[in-house]
Formats: C-alpha cells, sequence, structure tokens
C-alpha cells in the first residue's frame, strides 16, 4: 500500500499551516494516518540545513548555493520522511515542496529554472500526488 503526497503551496501568512491542520484532523477522524510536516525542514538533518538558509544575511548564499542547499534539505526530507510514511500508507502532508524552490530560486531569484528542474530530476524525483496553491491576490 502506497500513502497519498498533498503539498500546500503559497507566499508566507497565506494560511498554509492553518489549512494543514484543518486537513490533517479531517483525514485522521477518518481513520487515516498523516504525517505533517515542512520545508525547508521535515527531518533532523534538513532542519539543519534550514537553520543555514533562514538564518543570517539574505544575501550571503548565491542563488546558485541556495539551491543546493534546498536540494539538500528536500533530499534528506524524502529519504527520512515522506518515503518512509508514503511506504507505509500514510498520508504526508506538506507545508511546501518543490514548486516554492521552482518559483523562489528558479524565476524570481535568478533565471535558473533549469537547474532547478535538473537537480530536482537527478536528486529528489517525486511529486506530489496534490499541490494546493493558497492565492491571495
Amino acid at each position: 500500500m502506497t500513502g497519498r503526497f498533498i503539498s500546500f503551496e503559497g507566499i508566507d501568512g497565506s494560511g498554509k499551516s492553518t489549512q494543514i491542520r484543518a486537513l490533517a484532523a479531517s483525514l485522521r477522524a477518518g481513520g487515516a494516518e498523516v504525517v505533517e510536516t515542512r520545508e525547508p525542514g521535515g527531518a533532523p538533518g534538513a532542519e539543519l540545513i534550514r537553520t543555514l538558509l533562514v538564518a543570517g544575511d539574505t544575501g550571503r548564499w548565491s542563488p546558485e548555493t541556495e539551491i543546493l542547499l534546498f536540494t539538500a534539505a528536500r533530499r534528506d526530507h524524502l529519504e527520512r520522511t515522506i518515503r518512509p510514511a508514503l511506504a507505509r500508507g500514510a498520508t504526508v502532508v506538506t507545508d511546501r515542496f518543490a514548486d516554492s524552490t521552482r518559483v523562489y530560486q528558479g524565476v524570481a531569484r535568478a533565471d535558473l529554472r533549469p537547474m532547478v528542474d535538473a537537480l530536482h530530476q537527478i536528486a529528489i524525483g517525486l511529486e506530489p500526488d496534490l499541490t494546493l496553491i493558497l492565492d491571495l491576490a
């Protein structure tokens, strides 16, 4: 049996965490095992990388270095949290996944979408079953 993988995307403050908690509670009420997680982070190594990404001067990393750090965090998250949960049939609900990197590092910060896509294909190779985008525009 394999689980389901659902990601929520949106800007900070758009309500992702609130919607994730509501969905997880509803699924649990129906008897499902649900793993709530986030990116960057969601696994011990990924949380350490998160600290590197979110603490300190925002301009200290080049866009390329930032992409590599996000990919490394995502790989750890995938290996230690997401894949094991999916393998046992759980539903994984994450606050952000690859689409955030595609937008922020691949387009908004620099024109590096080909690099983001290539690294995702090589190191991650997984897309959510469903992505919900919270758009406050």
